[in-house]
């Protein structure tokens, strides 16, 4: 038993004797110390431990909030004092009015601060391979239900604790049972070969708009909808060999939509735990370093808009259970420092050695205690800083933009709407639709256009989302630079910049956000729900046409013969690795009704793949993983080895026999190497012409304007523009078609001028008028490469059905008219 845990455990039973003989504690209930090397609780043991806490403890409440992807139980456990228990309705309620402070008097407001108590939010494990997050969360709940010792006798009585021992109960089961099975072979600590959360793997923590997976959806819920925390404490972990430990304050740039008092309360709780950390004697711990403040959609960062305070700790990873030896001429400084050094933003750094899953849970219990103690030293200034940021919420009178409108005249998509208002009721925002027709800012709006105004609790959320983001001048973003969620999800939002009058009414589901539009045009092609329906008449086997010679185009049960769609074959490539890029197509297909099979590297390296196939869609993959895959020796023999020599070969032969092929991003450059296609690298080329040196462009992360090529037949009834993601995406100019080749066909550019939308890019000019979409026959079959990711993190819903016309229009109406 590692001494740090016996003292801890000691301290418990010394100063709460009676109650802690009746509650179990965690080592005993697993067998072995928390935290020891080589050992793992899975969801099972874990969860077990927490309803057993429960029923034991008079301290801790335990529910079943929801079910996750896989159907497994959702936990939460409230902690706190019996006495705040028995009134927890009532301090429920305390929160809500906290949140939303309208119409509060004077004496309402001070007897609000009276009675109210904080309530702290602890996520654990979002990503599941940051192991110790369970095992901490099973310690952390036992000494706040057993001890009477500071700051846990204080914190219960002064506050709320709301732990979730898990975001990730799918993925820490994955990532146990796989640890357990490598465990002492050479293949211990390799990475998984699959997500370990459905669909998103480690992007899980970039779905906090898109709200597309099941556990986020539940936690939203929870914080914007049932108990309106105070503060949010996100625990994760880190790889490499870096700090052991990172805190807030974040670096910079600060997104200029956050509340100050909000922001400095984060770096306030983060210096002191700084402090206290230090004087324990804890060393290696960074401050102000890699994480920024600009970004929204992770977990941390979406109560901040919501006037949380967001906390983010992390700390250095072990290979999952195992420990590792760092030597001190490994060690490397935190991001943005000099030096492994001393420094203002890492006062103590770690001298090297060993590193164990212990080590990880001793740093998170003395952050918790430090966040606990500075709570309960001062629960009110916390519940007021609080309803200050609320208040100066709703104090933006005068201020533009007043609110948003979503015309019902100009959305064609509606599907994409009621998404959009999907996410925002459920992330707590208010949505309404109008009456009548009106006028805002000299513009006249149909009735059954929704209108969502900026004075209300979480309209610094809506303004982030809604408002195109500028990043500043400077170092690249860490993370995402622009994420304006409308321009994503292909809908039209109006800024309107004064005040103005409506008769309204307020809604309260999605179903509601477009049940006053205009009447549909039937199968209407702009809206991402009738691809939906048109997959499925096709799986039933009906007749679907796409329809584009009268009125807006269409996908109707009637039509020209040589305009039918027929359903394909379709694969997935799936490599054996955990491919977010493959997750997320996966999410887009099973979202809207797509039939597909994945396929592996040895399924493609069998050859014949026209017996199975008429569609193989690649996803954004570099060719070097494409062609060979997790080295020999890394992950046991059945997983190694990639396509080549034998699937590169079989997927050229299938193309060049009739087949289809679809490639996204990085996996365009393999396309076009293996089927010989007059494409250049136009980023490539301009950093050719600077022999070598940095051309200057960058874009991490934005959303950036592309044309479709008019005359074009798939792209019929397309927008004029497109917003897309690009995140280090691929541009291409034609390069020399050899003689009897085809032509390759460009559908799709990024715009000439005004390319950026929102976010950040730098030197525009390299991409300007670029291909971004192209398709070129070979042989008797054909090739779209897509430069950028159209189904990037289930955002880019406005680029979903270009996706969706790759895969079904034939090849005979791709080419230009004529």
């Amino acid at each position: 038993m590692p001494p740090s845990w016996t003292s801890l455990a000691l301290a418990a039973l010394v100063a709460a004797p009676a109650l802690a003989q009746s509650v179990t504690p965690p080592a005993e209930h697993l067998g072995y110390p928390v935290g020891a090397d080589f050992e793992l609780p899975d969801w099972n043991q874990v969860s077990q431990y927490f309803v057993k806490l429960g029923e034991q403890s008079e301290r801790v409440q335990v529910s079943r909030v929801g079910t996750t992807t896989e159907d497994r139980a959702f936990l939460l456990a409230v902690i706190s004092d019996p006495e705040n228990l028995a009134q927890l309705d009532a301090l429920k309620a305390h929160a809500k009015r906290i949140a939303d402070p309208r119409g509060l008097s004077p004496d309402e407001r001070a007897a609000l601060l009276t009675q109210a108590k904080p309530f702290v939010f602890v996520s654990c494990a979002m990503h599941a391979t940051e192991t110790a997050a369970p095992s901490f969360a099973m310690e952390f709940a036992y000494l706040l239900a057993t001890s009477d010792a500071e700051p846990w006798a204080s914190a219960r009585k002064e506050a709320v604790i709301l732990l979730a021992p898990s975001l990730n109960p799918d993925g820490l089961d994955h990532v146990v049972e796989w640890y357990r099975r490598t465990q002492g072979t050479p293949h211990e600590g390799a990475s998984l070969t699959k997500l370990y959360q459905l669909y998103a793997g480690h992007d899980n923590n970039r779905d906090w708009f898109g709200l597309t997976l099941a556990e986020t959806r539940i936690v939203t819920g929870l914080l914007y909808s049932e108990w309106f925390p105070q503060v949010y404490w996100d625990v994760h972990q880190q790889r490499g060999g870096r700090e052991r430990f990172f805190l807030p304050p974040y670096r910079d740039p600060l997104n200029p939509n956050l509340d100050p008092a909000v922001v400095t309360a984060i770096d306030a709780l983060g210096s002191r735990a700084l402090f206290d950390m230090t004087r324990e004697g804890l060393s290696g711990i960074s401050t102000g370093v890699t994480y920024d403040m600009w970004w929204n959609g992770g977990n941390r960062s979406v109560p901040v808009r919501h006037n949380v305070i967001g906390i983010l700790t992390e700390a250095c990873s072990v290979n999952f259970a195992s420990p590792v030896f760092r030597r001190p001429d490994e060690l490397e400084a935190p991001r943005g420092l000099g030096g492994y050094a001393p420094s203002n933003r890492f006062p103590k750094p770690w001298p090297g050695g060993w590193w164990r899953l212990r080590d990880i849970v001793d740093y998170e219990l003395s952050f918790g205690r430090s966040l606990l103690g500075s709570l309960a030293r001062e629960p009110k200034t916390w519940l007021a800083n609080s309803l200050e940021a609320a208040e100066r919420a709703l104090d933006v009178e005068g201020e533009a933009p007043a609110a948003w409108v979503i015309p019902s005249s100009t959305n064609h998509d509606r599907g994409a709407v009621r998404r959009l208002v999907d996410g925002l009721l459920l992330g707590g925002v208010e949505v309404f639709v109008a009456d009548e027709p009106f006028r805002a800012d000299e513009r006249t709006w149909p009735a059954g256009s929704l209108i969502v105004p900026r004075r209300q609790p979480y309209g610094a959320h809506v303004k982030d989302l809604f408002e195109l983001q500028r990043y500043p001048a400077g170092d690249p973003p860490y993370d995402v630079a622009g994420w304006t969620l409308p321009l994503l999800f292909g809908v039209h939002r109006v800024e309107v910049v004064r005040e103005f009058g409506c008769a309204q009414t307020r809604i309260g589901s999605a179903e509601q956000a477009t049940a006053k539009f205009p009447p549909a045009v039937a199968g209407d092609a702009r809206d991402t729900a009738s691809w939906a329906a048109a997959f499925k008449r096709l799986r039933a086997e009906e007749d679907v046409y796409f329809v584009d010679d009268e009125g807006p185009v269409a996908l109707r049960p009637e039509g020209k013969d040589f305009k039918r769609l027929r359903l394909p074959r379709i694969g997935l490539y799936a490599p054996w690795f955990g491919s977010m890029d493959e997750g997320w197509l996966r999410w887009v297909f099973d979202t809207h009704g797509v039939p597909y099979v994945r396929v592996r590297n040895e399924m493609l390296r069998a050859g014949d793949l026209g017996a199975f196939l008429d569609v193989l869609i690649v996803p954004s993959l570099r060719g070097s993983d494409l062609d060979d895959g997790r080295a020999p020796g890394s992950v046991p023999g059945r997983f190694a080895g990639g396509l080549a020599p034998e699937g590169a070969i079989a997927v050229e032969e299938f193309v060049r026999q009739g087949g289809r092929l679809i490639a996204l991003g990085d996996a365009s450059e393999w396309a076009i190497e293996l089927l010989e296609l007059p494409l250049v690298d136009a980023i490539a080329a301009a950093a050719k012409e600077e022999q070598g040196r940095d051309t200057g462009f960058s874009c991490g992360g934005s959303v950036l304007r592309a044309v479709p090529t008019a005359s074009a037949e798939i792209n019929a009834g397309l927008p004029h523009s497109l917003a897309l993601f690009f995140s280090n995406s691929a541009a291409w100019d034609l390069g020399e078609v050899p003689k009897d080749a085809p032509e390759p066909t460009v559908l799709l550019r990024y715009a000439p001028q005004r390319t950026l939308y929102s976010g950040w890019i730098r030197k525009p000019e390299v991409i300007q008028g670029k291909a971004a979409w192209v398709h070129s026959l070979a042989g008797k079959g054909d090739v779209h490469l897509f430069g950028f990711r159209p189904q990037y993190r289930g955002w880019s819903q406005a680029t979903f059905q270009l996706l969706f016309r790759a895969i079904l229009v034939p090849r005979s109406r791709v080419a230009p008219k004529g």
